[in-house]
């Protein structure tokens, strides 16, 4: 086992969304350190970006070069890509193929427009967390779950709940008091903060900043709480970019 005091930084990436070029540039822009530095992937690496299969990849890469320190948690867009993958004509396809599946079949499909998934990929995806926690914070892709009395539960506790996955719980965003909990799904410029911003309050950090709609994606460093941000450059990412402008003057939301 590594020994802890060598690790210098947790750095927590967002929602990737197949953004790939983006990742890349990330990882450099940290100047991320595979035998010193912590990462976690915050979940939703498929789905909507132009290369979900190339994001899977890497992120095997990367933990397969540090198993004791990459980290990587299933988003709610894994879950729903698992999904189609054990019922294609299930009730789930529909939902997925209308949140960026149809982009990632894309990445994975043959010359000859056929749907290989390696088996590699397949055993990555179901192996994913819904949680992880280090000395730092709790780290979840949406949200803890809330109790009946309004309480908010630890996740160890409640490792399958729908919450930690799909959640846009107001009530946390607003109440939660407990130890530093970073999580993204909700893209802090369309819900509660600044557009293309990292979201730190005392007690939660969305970092999900729009990788698929602003083209830009974030990262916070832990426990300096530094935000790393790269910003993609070309005119489809413009046109994303004013199509989320429209999105947040009109007061919608897309997941």
């Amino acid at each position: 086992m590594r020994d802890m005091e060598e690790v210098a930084r947790t750095l927590v990436v967002g929602d990737i969304h197949g953004k790939l070029a983006l990742f890349n540039q990330l990882l450099e822009e940290m100047q991320y350190r595979p035998e010193r530095d912590r990462l976690v992937l915050i979940g939703d690496l498929v789905d909507r970006g132009e290369n979900s299969r190339g994001v899977v990849e890497r992120a095997i890469e990367l933990q397969s070069a540090a198993p004791e320190l990459v980290t990587v948690l299933r988003g709610n867009h894994e879950e729903m890509m698992l999904d189609w993958i054990k019922d294609p004509e299930g009730p789930q396809a529909e939902l997925w193929y209308y949140n960026g599946g149809i982009e990632t079949l894309r990445s994975y499909a043959t010359v000859a427009g056929e749907f290989t998934l390696p088996v590699s990929h397949y055993q990555f995806l179901l192996s994913l967390p819904t949680w992880h926690e280090d000395e730092h914070a709790i780290y979840v892709h949406a949200a803890l779950p809330e109790g009946e009395s309004g309480e908010f539960l630890h996740p160890e506790d409640n490792a399958d709940s729908a919450e930690l996955l799909w959640s846009r719980n107001k009530h946390f965003y607003a109440e939660y008091r407990g130890k530093t909990v970073v999580f993204g799904h909700t893209i802090a410029g369309l819900y509660f903060g600044e557009r293309e911003k990292v979201w730190i309050q005392d007690n939660l950090i969305g970092v999900d900043t729009g990788a698929y709609l602003f083209g830009v994606l974030s990262a916070v460093e832990l426990p300096s709480r530094a935000v790393f941000s790269v910003r993609e450059q070309s005119e489809e990412a413009e046109s994303a970019r004013n199509a989320g402008d429209l999105l947040l003057g009109g007061g919608r939301y897309l997941d």
